[in-house]
């Protein structure tokens, strides 16, 4: 077999495999950049959910203070109790003040007969009361929306994941078996030739 002949076919080979490690590299990179990709858009979009979470949070707790606030100022100022009641309690019937039992009872009606008649105590206790529920539904509302934000997190993780675990393998399935294959031609195909050559 001639030398130079076989310094060409090794020559040929070797340029083949640099192009095709080339292009296995260049095809990696390609990988690594698009999972980068996809990690800062779904880093991006968690940091905007935790500034959201953030938010609602602190949104929140303005109301809580504010509703608060109006509790503690019921016990200063009572004659705002009805006006509180009015706004924070449905009612099917309107609320009168307190009279003297004697006169709103009729003669033979049982002690504890229901009425819609509040001492100025009950309005207070009624609106401090409704106050405080207010609180809870704020409190339960803004929880709510924390978890269903943190759900959303949970959830662009799992991409993250997904994304570094592909990258991982190498790419898809498919990706995978395009790679296997090329390098199996490349490789029986140089085996081919230089099987070829010293005969």
């Amino acid at each position: 077999m001639n030398t130079q002949k076989l310094y060409l076919i090794v020559f040929a080979v070797l340029c083949v495999l640099g192009v095709v490690g080339a292009g296995a590299w260049r095809e990696r990179v390609r990988d690594q950049a698009r999972r980068d990709a996809v990690l800062e858009t779904q880093r991006s979009e968690i940091s905007d959910i935790q500034r959201r979470i953030a938010s609602d949070g602190e949104k929140a707790q303005a109301q809580i203070a504010e509703l608060e606030r109006r509790r503690k100022a019921l016990s200063a100022t009572p004659e705002r109790a009805a006006e509180v009641i009015r706004e924070l309690v449905p009612m099917h019937t309107s609320m009168q003040p307190a009279e003297p039992a004697a006169a709103t009872s009729p003669p033979g009606s049982p002690p504890d007969a229901p009425s819609a008649i509040l001492t100025k105590q009950q309005e207070v206790d009624l609106a401090q009361y409704a106050l405080a529920c207010k609180e809870c539904s704020v409190e339960r509302q803004q929880l709510q929306q924390q978890v269903n934000a943190e759900q959303q997190i949970v959830s662009r993780q799992k991409i993250e994941l997904d994304a570094a675990k592909k990258s991982a393998k190498g790419g898809s399935l498919w990706q995978r078996t395009k790679r296997i294959v090329k390098w199996g031609i490349i490789f029986g195909g140089a085996g081919y030739v230089i099987g070829r050559a010293q005969r």
